[in-house]
């Protein structure tokens, strides 16, 4: 892994210590919760099945205090084609028995094919704060590497060694799971890893071209 460049912040890939690091087996569940949606083992991957319009949800079951990075392996299952998602900094709402306050992050989503971040607020209170292109083009069926995460807010998602997109909130969420969503589709997942991050801060400023 790189090191992660980021709007005032450099990620040190190095000295950001692996604290969990999983090739998917039959014993997932030891280290997952289902939330929604259909999950399962099959050939050295979880699989992520969710039909309706809504997010099949698999949390970690650790709850990480700290700021974390999730990176892992995904593909859409043709004929699926959309949103590659992942969560973090996530809160479960029990009496809703939905995705409660979170971070979302994914490609080829939001119903227009965008790639981006999301901080979401819990089931029927949609987002209020949104990072999205139209510039990331995913080519369903293939396998890409992702890391996401948050540092106190500013949260990012690098795709293949690239930033794709990061946001800062202004008011951050604090602690959470980590996770992935199979909004209204179908996911392989592999090479599951989750790291404490270590940054720097990154001063920036332009010296004169002419």
């Amino acid at each position: 892994m790189k090191n992660i460049h980021l709007l005032g912040k450099k990620i040190i890939a190095d000295r950001s210590e692996v604290i969990f690091s999983y090739k998917p087996d039959e014993n997932f569940l030891d280290y997952f919760t289902p939330m929604s949606g259909h999950w399962e083992y099959k050939d050295g991957a979880i699989i992520g099945t969710e039909p309706g319009n809504f997010g099949g949800i698999l949390f970690s079951k650790e709850y990480y205090e700290d700021n974390v990075m999730l990176s892992f392996t995904v593909s859409a299952v043709p004929p699926a084609t959309r949103d590659l998602n992942a969560v973090f900094c996530a809160k479960w709402d029990e009496e809703k028995d939905y995705l409660g306050e979170s971070y979302v992050c994914g490609l080829n989503g939001w119903y227009e094919h965008k790639s981006g971040l999301e901080r979401n607020l819990g089931y029927g209170k949609g987002s209020n704060l949104y990072s999205t292109t139209s510039l990331y083009k995913y080519t369903p069926g293939t396998e890409v590497r992702m890391s996401c995460g948050a540092i106190d807010g500013h949260s990012f998602m690098v795709v293949d060694g690239v930033l794709v997109s990061e946001m800062i909130d202004p008011n951050p969420i604090s602690g959470g799971h980590v996770g992935f969503s199979a909004y209204c589709t179908k996911l392989r997942i592999t090479d599951i890893e989750v790291r404490k991050i270590f940054y720097e801060d990154f001063p920036q400023e332009y010296e004169p071209e002419f």
